[in-house]
């Protein structure tokens, strides 16, 4: 099994390939975002046409915002998130982030136009539930950024792909500044700690095995 981080501006998306070749894209990024993925596939040498799947850690506009682009290019590929982000996926709604740091509130209220621009709705074709998704692939639910948060336990590595749940710089994993419940934060972070993982791969900043929360 490999994972690849593929960079999107300040944004990851992360692409898996196990053991049997399948490949899933984990996030599309902001609107734009899935022709940058698109292109990083052809970089990296992996045909689109071999993704299988398309899910998301959860239904920010940063995650899910590069989606309509993807499912356009990508015809075998199965469309996945969880119950609670149905709506923002299919409907193009906007899931405004909950800003715990007042220098973070006036970056995003300077961005925000460009950040919210282009949204457009995909249909999803499954509901992400707790448990596998293919062989050495399983879904965690790990609610607290967003009340539908997923994780992605990579079994054969030991690793995990927790998007926004955790923020990682040079120091290590780090509470993110943003969230909407900070108890159900806290336990999901308690809970991927649990994993005792070789990796933690984030969505922003620098993935790494180190815990300072």
């Amino acid at each position: 099994m490999q994972v690849y981080e593929l960079k999107l501006r300040f944004v990851k998306s992360f692409l898996i390939e196990n053991d049997d070749g399948n490949l899933i894209l984990v996030d599309s990024g902001t609107p734009g975002g899935g022709r940058r993925i698109l292109n990083e596939l052809v970089k990296i040498g992996k045909n689109p046409e071999r993704v299988s799947y398309v899910i998301f850690t959860h239904s920010h506009l940063d995650h899910i915002g590069g989606s309509a682009e993807l499912r356009s290019a990508l015809k075998n590929a199965k469309f996945g998130i969880a119950r609670e982000g149905l709506e923002y996926l299919e409907k193009g709604k906007i899931r405004e982030p909950i800003i715990h740091s007042a220098f973070q509130r006036v970056l995003f209220s300077i961005a925000k136009s460009f950040l919210l621009r282009g949204a457009r709705g995909v249909r999803a074709d499954f509901v992400l539930e707790e448990g596998e998704l293919i062989k050495g692939v399983e879904i965690i639910k790990t609610p607290g950024h967003t009340d539908d948060s997923i994780s992605i336990y990579l079994k054969p590595l030991n690793s995990l792909i927790v998007g926004d749940t955790l923020f990682g710089d040079r120091k290590g994993l780090k509470i993110p500044v943003i969230y909407e419940d900070f108890d159900n934060l806290m336990k999901s972070i308690e809970k991927i700690k649990e994993f005792k993982p070789k990796m933690v791969y984030v969505s922003h900043g620098i993935s790494s095995t180190k815990f300072l929360v």
